[in-house]
């Protein structure tokens, strides 16, 4: 803060709840904390730091469970919704952040919190609920073993439907290690396992509304900011090319781009090209078999989630249509083509409260190792795991959503455990690493993205916490931080990778802490704007430099916390053989991420660790973290 004036746009309060005491209070939280790390993400890390101490588990009670509303959450500019859940992940057994959107974050602020804090375990099932400044459990009994839209709909009709609800569904009850948390049955906290950390509380749900308005520090230069860059983003989206266009099918719109960069998850990642899949998973066949709409969140003017709904035959429902990342993982990755039978198994998925990443990527490698005889249908439950067999997807997602027994059980622990138990070679394609399962971005397509995964601290492997790729599948830059035009053929080069990456992973916590939604990006939204946007609501005072810092801050906090749950250096290195098979065909033919071992290395240069990946004494100091330090 400049001037020693007091932070604006914050309550300096979080909401306390101790569960095993049945306990709701307030907590006052200084500006210092604020300045360091901002809110959503960076705000879960700190209070993780303070109170899950070394040696505790996912679920332990002891793992501190936060629902983070970012900084800028309740102003009007598009994209200022994101909001995030951190803990000690279930799939990761570190540190992890994951960020939705909709209006949760936003009726966190309005309730006159920053945060919401959790510990403990409750007695019985219970849920959550904050009225302005009142908060009170109450018995969820009665919610136990509904799914997560049906939880939403019982909470609503007993509440009012004003409040904001957060639910999970039997899968975050049962323990799936990567089931999630949905919001408005929209948008979802999807990596890392936070909703089965809240089955391990026994909270079914928080639900949440609020009237109180933030005083901001300069409100006629942030009405006039959010106006014109709402403005810009919209004129920007309008003059992308076709593929950027959200507006049309939102992520949907990726395949069209990606599968000429040879970007695209086919059969578990061994193959690069797959025309009939292509077309099924084109943009323009998407808008037409599920009659796609846009369902964009508040203020946005990118609109990248979309409504979706199919009225004949079996695969009938109406609601969020897939991601991107949800039909490539669950159809490209399993060779579904029918459009149909996928959008079901996601959405079925989302009831469960489930990733649709991790689960596609599970269900591809059960593919493979029943193609390779590893299992059969004497462990399937009689079903034919063959590929492209959707029916097969839909049976086995439900049957890991419900925690059936036997394989469907094993399954629910993770792709990387599951090939541990089975073995018999399967280890060698378990596309996962450091327990989590890989997203729909190849390796072989641009070298950067192997980098990120490796050395990831804000939820291990993820490619949205560190989104480096986006410099060549989105044509994203970030010139104030020196990443400006780059050739194609870098994607195949480490040539300033570690530099490139480490700016990224600084940038993305930046902004999920921020609270601002990084899609903004596609259409032009800067560095610079969102250093405007935080001195106008906060009165920060930043420069580029600033922000900078704040990033490298949380990054760093990060990186001490999972030392301190168990991280070893040997974890970056034990990436998945999959990706150093070269595949035949496509754009990426050939192409391996070779001198993967020493781009990590020079990572750690980058950032000031030592050569064991630790921070350094030194880069405590200079970012003001000497109290952070650890037993390293």
């Amino acid at each position: 803060m400049k001037g020693g004036e007091l932070m604006k746009g914050v309550w300096n309060k979080v909401l306390r709840v101790d569960l095993s005491k049945g306990i709701c209070e307030a907590e006052k939280v200084p500006d210092e904390i604020y300045e360091y790390f901002l809110g959503g993400e960076g705000l879960g890390a700190y209070f993780m730091w303070r109170e899950s101490p070394r040696g505790t588990l996912p679920f332990d009670p002891a793992n501190c469970l936060t629902f983070g509303a970012g900084t800028l959450n309740r102003i009007k500019q598009s994209g200022a919704d994101k909001w995030a859940t951190t803990a000690i992940a279930p799939s990761i057994y570190m540190n992890a952040g994951s960020a939705a959107t909709a209006s949760f974050g936003l009726e966190i602020k309005a309730s006159g919190y920053d945060a919401i804090v959790i510990t403990g375990r409750a007695e019985k099932p219970v849920y959550l609920v904050v009225d302005d400044d009142k908060a009170v459990l109450k018995d969820a009994s009665y919610l136990w073993g509904k799914d997560a839209y049906e939880a939403e709909d019982a909470i609503h009709a007993a509440e009012g439907d004003n409040f904001e609800v957060a639910s999970i569904g039997q899968a975050g009850e049962r323990g799936v290690r990567f089931a999630n948390i949905q919001t408005r049955k929209k948008s979802y906290c999807g990596r890392s396992g936070m909703g089965s950390v809240m089955g391990a509380k026994l909270l079914k749900a928080i639900a949440i509304r609020g009237t109180q308005e933030l005083d901001y520090h300069d409100s006629a230069e942030l009405d006039k900011l959010n106006k014109e860059i709402n403005r810009r983003l919209a004129i920007m989206d309008s003059q992308n090319t076709e593929w950027l266009q959200f507006k049309r099918v939102g992520t949907a719109s990726a395949t069209e781009l990606f599968a000429p960069q040879g970007n695209l998850p086919i059969s578990n990642y061994r193959l690069a090209d797959w025309p009939e899949g292509i077309k099924a998973w084109h943009a323009s066949n998407y808008a037409k078999e599920l009659n796609a709409k846009p369902w964009p969140c508040k203020y946005c003017v990118i609109q990248c989630h979309n409504r979706c709904e199919v009225t004949e035959g079996p695969y009938q429902f109406k609601g969020k249509g897939p991601e991107y990342e949800s039909f490539a993982m669950m159809g490209f990755n399993t060779m579904c083509s029918n459009i149909k039978a996928i959008a079901y198994a996601c959405e079925l998925a989302d009831k469960y409260s489930m990733d649709t990443i991790s689960l596609g990527v599970i269900i591809a490698w059960a593919m493979e190792c029943y193609e390779k005889g590893v299992i059969t249908k004497k462990d399937t439950y009689g079903l034919d795991l063959k590929w492209g067999n959707h029916d097969a997807v839909i049976e086995l997602t439900k049957k890991i959503g419900l925690r059936e027994g036997g394989l469907a059980y094993l399954l629910g622990e993770g792709c990387q455990y599951a090939a541990q138990r089975i073995g018999k070679g399967s280890e060698d394609w378990a596309v996962a690493m450091k327990g989590q399962e890989i997203a729909a971005h190849n390796w072989r397509a641009q070298y950067i993205s192997a980098l990120n995964y490796c050395t990831g601290v804000a939820s291990g492997p993820n490619h949205e916490r560190g989104n480096s790729q986006h410099i060549w599948v989105g044509h994203v830059r970030l010139p104030e931080w020196g990443i400006g035009e780059v050739e194609n053929d870098e994607r195949w080069s480490w040539k300033n990778a570690p530099d490139r990456n480490a700016k990224f992973h600084d940038y993305c916590n930046v902004i999920n802490s921020a609270g601002h939604c990084k899609f903004q990006e596609f259409c032009g939204y800067t560095l610079t704007d969102l250093t405007k946007t935080l001195n106008a609501a906060c009165g920060l005072g930043w420069d580029l430099d600033d922000l900078r810092k704040c990033g490298e801050r949380i990054t760093t906090l990060q990186k001490i916390l999972n030392i301190r749950y168990g991280w070893k250096k040997e974890h970056d290195f034990q990436y998945p053989k999959r990706f150093m098979e070269p595949v035949n065909e496509g754009p990426a033919a050939g192409k391996v991420p070779i001198g993967l071992d020493q781009a990590i290395l020079d990572y750690y240069k980058v950032r000031e660790w030592d050569a064991n990946g630790k921070p350094t004494p030194g880069l405590l100091e200079r970012l003001g973290m000497e109290e952070y330090e650890e037993n390293m």
